[in-house]
């Protein structure tokens, strides 16, 4: 049986989720035992292969005309999209340009030359076309990739259990950073990161995107109104989840 072709393809992106994923390790060759790893630029350092593809996992979100150009053709080539990141899957960091007043004024004070820089709102890229499945956080949890992909690979729909970062602090015993009077988010996100940022000592800033079923009203209540929700929507735009919180 002939192994899944598979592209993994970068828009405007850090590329972090893909370098997330070399520190793999060993655990690569097991994906290149199972698919046919026919477009990953970081680690092939040779030519890419056209589609087209069985899967095709987008990281980063279109921001320049070649990015949407080129994510409406990967569409078109595969079978199976997934958004790897939060950039792709939410509309990540950048989408913070959203919330902070005239865009036009905006790009007049970042660029000297603005001729022929495209500045569009920032989108997740299941706006622009349709995704199949999402690989979640900024960076992603690589163990969580290795299962999705390796269930995709063997025919199998990926899930991701509806369970709150809270879950995996319980786990690990973290301190709860709400009970020190920090605008935590745990409560209201996905969880799956292992919530390494509280183990940290660092507030879940919701970079997975909200919890099912969750809000912004829901983490007040557990904060017994200490933070108001402007503020909590401030923290909610650095990841590019205030949108999914105002609709969830």
């Amino acid at each position: 049986m002939p192994k899944p072709k598979v592209a993994i393809i970068s828009l405007t992106c850090c590329e972090g989720c893909q370098l997330s994923i070399l520190d793999l390790g060993e655990k690569i060759l097991d994906i290149a035992d199972k698919l046919d790893l026919r477009n990953f630029r970081l680690a092939s350092g040779t030519k890419s292969f056209p589609g087209p593809y069985d899967i095709a996992i987008v990281e980063g979100c279109p921001i320049t005309k070649d990015n949407f150009k080129r994510l409406k053709e990967i569409r078109k080539q595969s079978k199976v999209l997934i958004a790897l990141g939060s950039c792709a899957h939410l509309g990540g960091v950048a989408e913070i340009k959203n919330y902070k007043g005239n865009k036009e004024e905006q790009i007049k004070y970042v660029y000297k030359n603005i001729e022929g820089i495209n500045n569009p709102d920032i989108t997740p890229i299941s706006d622009v076309v349709k995704v199949d499945g999402f690989i979640p956080g900024c960076p992603i949890n690589n163990e969580e990739f290795y299962r999705i992909v390796m269930e995709y690979a063997e025919g199998k729909t990926p899930y991701i259990a509806q369970r709150p970062v809270c879950y995996e602090c319980q786990l690990r015993e973290n301190k709860c950073l709400l009970q020190e009077g920090k605008p935590c988010f745990g409560p209201v996100t996905l969880g799956g990161c292992e919530a390494i940022c509280p183990a940290n000592g660092f507030i879940c800033e919701a970079c997975r995107g909200p919890l099912k079923g969750t809000s912004i009203e829901k983490l007040q209540e557990i904060m017994k109104g200490k933070m108001d929700k402007k503020d909590l929507m401030k923290i909610a735009e650095i990841y590019g989840v205030k949108k999914e919180f105002e609709e969830n």
